[in-house]
């Protein structure tokens, strides 16, 4: 009967939630989709400057970054 009586008065907690992001990692992430965008932005302009001289362009996205071709037809 003792032991009852020790669980009971504990109760029940709930588990908190804790939410610690480190303001420097989201900032990291941010400049990533930064430098990520206008790489990207930069491919597209390269790849509109070869189909405006009358290429085929291809993108590919790779561990090093874009890669644009320009084919000419």
């Amino acid at each position: 009967m003792e032991a009852t009586l020790a669980l009971a008065g504990a109760g029940y907690e709930p588990p908190s939630v804790a939410f610690a992001s480190d303001v420097e990692e989201v900032a990291d992430v941010v400049w990533w989709a930064v430098v990520v965008g206008f790489a990207y932005a930069v491919a597209l302009a390269w790849a509109a400057w070869c189909r405006s001289r009358g290429g085929n362009a291809e993108i590919s996205f790779g561990w090093s970054g874009f890669k644009v071709v320009c084919k000419s037809r």
